[in-house]
């Protein structure tokens, strides 16, 4: 999933490509439908908190994400999100191979985000956020980017959505400027009963990435038992393994009027996510 290099394929800052929500994760990272973007209904609080961690080219990459939201009216919820990206410690090279020192680089994203139903069975969202990445101590870099969606209500039970994420400018470190991963995507995704307390839910997204020329897809399905329960597994495939490898993921998530919590595991890069939210 993965930052496997600090610019992949010429672009910048691909930690903004990770799904840092471990149930969506553990649905080939689909989320265009996913109810995470609606706005808040039986709760006026929610503060999330999630971890992920791999490793590639013997670099520990820990992602860290925090956020919280409040509604404010119903069907309008806002909220603020950080992500950090802080990765192992590197040796910098000269020119002619010799080595110059050691740096840790790290990134950072803070957003706002609103969600709002104009009309019942519609829901906009966007985000706005401020962006920074420090490669080295005399090479870093901030911009500014932002998301766009949609999710229609097609039944209660089903869901269809469009998203735009993370547009914006270039970020220039100060040798060359590089392009923001921006996607364009659609998505699926619903449950559906299967007898009393059994139900199977799914979620599919397909889109593209045109800085990196890659397209994307994105597909989970999971057993949900009592809506409490849900086991998932899903995978994600990528035009472009440069851009974000292609991979298989599992996990398990339990969801509560007070709280929720997840785990997954994807196979690129032997990754590993929680996340959890509490509910008021």
């Amino acid at each position: 999933m993965l930052t496997a290099a600090l610019n992949a394929a010429g672009q910048a800052v691909p930690f903004l490509t990770i799904r840092m929500d471990a149930g969506e994760q553990a649905l080939g990272g689909a989320h265009v439908a996913s109810g995470n973007l609606l706005p808040l209904t039986g709760s006026v609080f929610e503060a999330g908190v999630g971890k992920t961690l791999y490793q590639t080219s013997g670099i520990n990459y820990n992602l860290t994400h925090v956020s919280a939201r409040v509604r404010i009216i119903d069907g309008l919820s806002a909220g603020l999100e950080y992500t950090s990206n802080n990765m192992g410690e590197m040796t910098g090279y000269s020119s002619n191979g010799q080595p110059t020192g050691t740096f840790q680089p790290s990134e950072m994203s803070a957003a706002l985000r609103v969600s709002f139903n104009p009309i019942e069975k519609l829901n906009l969202n966007a985000a706005g956020k401020l962006i920074r990445s420090a490669l080295t101590d005399d090479h870093s870099a901030k911009c500014y980017a932002a998301d766009l969606g949609a999710i229609y209500k097609i039944s209660d039970s089903f869901a269809a959505g469009i998203a735009i994420e993370n547009l914006g400018g270039d970020i220039d470190y100060g040798y060359g400027a590089y392009p923001l991963p921006t996607t364009y995507k659609a998505g699926l995704g619903g449950i559906v009963t299967i007898k009393g307390k059994h139900a199977l839910e799914f979620a599919a997204d397909g889109g593209a990435m045109p800085s990196g020329s890659a397209f994307l897809a994105s597909l989970g399905t999971g057993y949900v038992y009592d809506n409490m329960i849900s086991v998932r597994c899903g995978a994600h495939i990528c035009t472009n393994a440069v851009v974000l490898p292609s991979y298989f993921s599992a996990g398990i998530y339990f969801k509560s009027s007070i709280f929720d919590i997840g785990a997954a595991w994807l196979s690129a890069f032997n990754t590993y996510s929680i996340s959890a939210k509490v509910k008021l």
